[in-house]
């Protein structure tokens, strides 16, 4: 988890520097949020497949990321209205909200299948994200 955190200071401390270097990173920290919601995801399995249950009072360790990511796409979509990366990066933000979107996901009996069910649609939305990053570079 260390690196994860990590990880997501690093995504907020870019964020901070300056706009010209900020813009310039943009499709390396795109990448990383894209990152950490899908290891977020994963972790999730995880515990879902352990049948353990987050109290609610820690899924904001779940919602973090993804607050995260909606604020660095509000920031580079004023600069870039219309990109193709943001819509995907979008998308893929929106499949990991209805990932967490439920914190008492974790307690049902079907658990792992419906968290997996919404991992492999997060990944698949990450892959398209990652690759219109790819084509816009």
């Amino acid at each position: 988890m260390d690196r994860r955190r990590f990880l997501l200071a690093s995504v907020v401390g870019a964020a901070s520097v300056g706009s010209g270097c900020y813009w310039q990173r943009y499709p390396k920290l795109a990448r990383t949020h894209l990152g950490l919601l899908s290891d977020f995801a994963t972790k999730l399995l995880r515990l879902a497949e352990d049948h353990v249950v987050v109290p609610a009072e820690r899924w904001g360790e779940y919602t973090y990321p993804l607050d995260r990511a909606r604020e660095f796409s509000r920031i580079v979509a004023s600069r870039w209205p219309g990109r193709a990366s943001i819509a995907a990066f979008d998308a893929a933000v929106a499949a990991y909200a209805e990932l967490v979107a439920d914190p008492t996901v974790l307690a049902r009996e079907d658990a792992a299948t419906r968290i997996e069910r919404g991992r492999e649609r997060l990944e698949l939305r990450i892959a398209e994200a990652r690759a219109a990053l790819d084509a816009e570079d």
